[in-house]
């Protein structure tokens, strides 16, 4: 009787382990955090007609004229100290597309954005140009951020005459906390 109710005990517990929710075994990765950070460093922009055709895809107007490209560092929730490289194309119209925003957290995890509908403010031009765009998480990043989701809204100033820039970032994301490379 006694070995029946431990094979019945360890069935169970099998059981159990098995109908576990993927979620729950992979640190639930389905619940949604509020996000937010801030970078700043230093811009630049190509003009070379060659390489914005070559990575800009404008059908129709307004037409890419330069790919602007942003390197720096700040402070983010969920990733604690953070490098960034954004990249994006510029367009005539004052607007820019495309955007590509990789985000290195202190511990080297990897957490890959798009960004869209970007807009550039010149009410304080010069020196300043205002921005505002959308960003989406995206699979493809490394460590937790591997299967990311999530998104929000970045605003930032970048200088004219310096190509200094600052950022914040503030939205959600969804992430498996389980799956945190170790340094």
């Amino acid at each position: 009787m006694k070995r029946l109710i431990l094979v019945l005990v360890v069935l169970a517990l099998v059981m159990g382990v098995m109908a576990t929710p993927v979620g729950a075994a992979k640190g639930n990765p389905g619940k949604e955090l509020s996000f937010s950070g801030v970078a700043s460093g230093q811009g630049s922009f190509n003009f070379d007609p060659g390489a914005v055709a070559a990575r800009c895809v404008s059908p129709a107007p307004p037409l890419a004229f330069a790919i602007a490209t942003f390197t720096g560092s700040g402070h983010a929730k969920h990733l604690g100290r953070i490098d960034i490289v954004a990249e994006h194309c510029s367009h005539s119209d004052f607007t820019y597309s495309q955007g590509l925003l990789t985000i290195t957290a202190a511990n080297g995890d990897v957490l890959l954005a798009t960004y869209t509908n970007g807009v550039s403010d010149f009410t304080n031009f010069p020196p300043d140009i205002g921005f505002t765009d959308e960003f989406t998480f995206v699979d493809g990043g490394t460590g937790r951020f591997a299967e990311a989701s999530g998104g929000g809204v970045e605003t930032g100033v970048a200088d004219f005459f310096t190509d200094e820039f600052v950022v914040s970032m503030e939205g959600v994301i969804s992430y498996d906390a389980s799956n945190r490379r170790r340094r």
